[in-house]
């Protein structure tokens, strides 16, 4: 991880670090405050970005195993589990990204624990821990906010949770959650809650239909591993096909937790996209009812030989792709693919610092924040980079409003279309040409440089006027 290119979103959630707050535009700050600490630990590096969140896959391992320890009592399928864990491709791979994913699935994780721990008989005083737990889940993603709707669900049918339904200490435990999340409402509170805005109203424009749902249902079973979504399934389907329905199993328990996550996500697929992360926080609980489902197999010989092949096939994947684009090798990868996100930056970044120091340009200008992040990271200790649209997602930087009457280049990728309508934000544009992000010889985007001159002082405060570009995440 500390030898190929930060992903674009990586590169913007290091700008949030370089300003710790209580909260951003586009998610709560916990992955902020994560690479703050790690790059103060391992400084500013690739390494230093996301030190931290590899230990978090470390911790929600552990997590895994001491859950299905608890509910099993099975030191086989605890391990099996961990080991899954790990062999999903989503968490073999993605999971060691800097991204609000790493702190969100570690603390639903951890939550998952706690509570199975209290299901065994556990002290009360675990309701306060559990509150905690899950308050930060929530600082660290919105959706994390699906673990209170899950807990209620499972003191609602489980009859030998039920007692706990109107405890005190259960109670307790929500004023800890409310009050570990309280400095994320109270910075929405003063920014207008643009936050609770952009995050909750995904589908307030949409309509149903089954356009996203099939690749919804295939990118999950891919992500999963193939393999374990099958011996996830086995277990889901055992539950429910069971004479009677018995709320109080360990497979209940996981399933009644982690369901209202996972019954979102599929009423939101058939409204529109769901990116393939989103559903990261329920991995831990289906790794474990996979481990579960496969242990207890005993008839079936070929599904038997067919769980021997989950670690190997998802692990072995994951390692093959990371120690590829770790080397040499991966820079001259031959075709399109997820992969380009990661490449060429440096090369990109340095070809264009020499162009603004040869025209005499000052900073530069951008309209991407994936972009925005990128260069920033790649030159941060040489020019400035400030995005001159979509400027509230930038509510955390006070920029040197002077820069905007001073000359700067302009970078706009080439796909955004005719790049007029950038350049007349400024009194005065001229198009010096054009550099290509690239991975060996093959092309994987190209951008437009312009050099602009003479923007309204509020250009670093408001953007452009007229001009909004604001893209899901």
């Amino acid at each position: 991880m500390a030898h190929f290119d930060l992903v674009p979103d990586e590169a913007y959630y290091w700008l949030w670090s370089r300003v710790p707050s209580a909260g951003y535009y586009d998610h709560p700050p916990m992955i902020a405050w994560w690479i703050w600490i790690s790059t103060h630990l391992f400084g500013d590096t690739l390494f230093g970005v996301r030190a931290v969140t590899i230990v978090a896959a470390l911790v929600t391992t552990g997590s895994v195993y001491a859950t299905a320890s608890e509910l099993f009592d099975d030191p086989k399928i605890a391990s099996m589990a961990a080991i899954w864990l790990n062999a999903m491709l989503l968490m073999g791979l993605a999971a060691l990204f800097a991204t609000p994913d790493a702190p969100s699935t570690m603390f639903w994780a951890l939550t998952l624990r706690a509570l199975a721990r209290l299901r065994n008989g556990g002290d009360p005083r675990l309701w306060l821990l559990i509150g905690l737990l899950a308050g930060l889940g929530c600082v660290a993603k919105y959706t994390n906010l699906f673990m209170g709707l899950g807990i209620v669900l499972w003191l609602a049918l489980d009859p030998k949770a039920r007692p706990w339904l109107f405890s005190r200490w259960t109670f307790a435990g929500g004023a800890m959650a409310l009050l570990a999340f309280s400095p994320v409402l109270l910075w929405n509170a003063s920014h207008d809650w643009i936050s609770f805005a952009k995050q909750f109203g995904r589908l307030a424009d949409q309509h149903a239909g089954l356009s996203h749902f099939g690749e919804f249902v295939a990118g999950q079973f891919g992500l999963l591993n193939p393999l374990i979504a099958i011996f996830a399934t086995l277990a889901i389907h055992r539950w429910l096909r069971a004479p009677i329905l018995e709320p109080s199993q360990a497979v209940a328990f996981l399933i009644l937790l982690n369901g209202p996550l996972v019954v979102y996500m599929i009423v939101h697929a058939l409204h529109d996209r769901v990116q393939a992360n989103w559903p990261a926080p329920a991995y831990p609980a289906l790794a474990i009812l996979a481990a579960s489902a496969a242990a207890q197999i005993h008839d079936r010989k070929h599904l038997r030989r067919l769980s021997y092949w989950v670690a190997p096939v998802g692990i072995g994947l994951s390692c093959m792709l990371l120690f590829y684009f770790a080397t040499p090798w991966g820079k001259t990868f031959p075709l399109h693919s997820p992969a380009d996100t990661i490449l060429g930056w440096r090369e990109f970044a340095q070809k264009l610092e020499t162009m603004r120091k040869n025209s005499g340009a000052d900073w530069l200008a951008t309209t991407d924040y994936g972009l925005t992040g990128e260069l920033a990271f790649e030159l941060r200790d040489s020019s400035p980079v400030l995005q001159i649209v979509d400027r509230q997602r930038f509510t955390f930087q006070t920029p040197d409003r002077r820069l905007a009457n001073r000359s700067a280049l302009l970078v706009v990728p080439t796909n955004e279309g005719p790049v007029e309508r950038y350049s007349n934000c400024f009194l005065a544009s001229a198009t010096l040409g054009s550099l290509s992000r690239q991975s060996g010889n093959r092309v994987i985007q190209n951008y437009t440089i312009i050099k602009v001159q003479g923007a309204s002082e509020n250009l670093l405060r408001d953007g452009c006027p007229n001009l909004r570009k604001d893209s899901t995440k």
